[in-house]
């Protein structure tokens, strides 16, 4: 498996072959748009926006807003991050990352204080207890 250069049309990839593997891409790019989809279902089922700029009326927790803060944007994230695996793509894939890391800019700096401004403590309470991207292991019941 060495890195290569394949065209798409015009356009020179740097790729990897990594044979059956890219498999894992089309199954990762597809659980990001079910995420996507699931996270725009539940909004709009609650009444309330994630346009950005539109002061959302509900703050939701539930479901997969349980587990991230921002399943939609993380099912983007997904869906790019498959499409790098499926093409073999070290492109791809910094494209993937420099997008993550302008939407974690974006989070950071714009949704999350417009969510505390609107919300309040109830907000600060959620992002103590949800992580924004990487949902963390349920921890087991303590006996009793």
């Amino acid at each position: 498996m060495r890195p290569g250069v394949r065209r798409t049309g015009d356009l020179p990839l740097l790729a990897v072959d990594i044979g059956h593997f890219r498999w894992l891409g089309a199954a990762l790019g597809g659980f990001g748009v079910y995420l996507y989809l699931w996270s725009a279902a539940r909004l709009l089922r609650r009444r309330t926006s994630a346009v950005p700029g539109v002061v959302p009326t509900v703050l939701v927790k539930d479901g997969w807003y349980a587990q991230t803060r921002h399943p939609l944007l993380l099912g983007v994230v997904l869906v790019l991050l498959g499409e790098a695996v499926f093409f073999s793509s070290a492109w791809l894939l910094a494209y993937a990352l420099a997008y993550w890391l302008w939407l974690t800019a974006f989070v950071v700096l714009r949704e999350e204080p417009d969510l505390r401004r609107t919300f309040g403590e109830p907000f600060n309470a959620y992002c103590r207890g949800v992580p924004r991207w990487i949902p963390r292991p349920r921890r087991s019941a303590e006996p009793r």
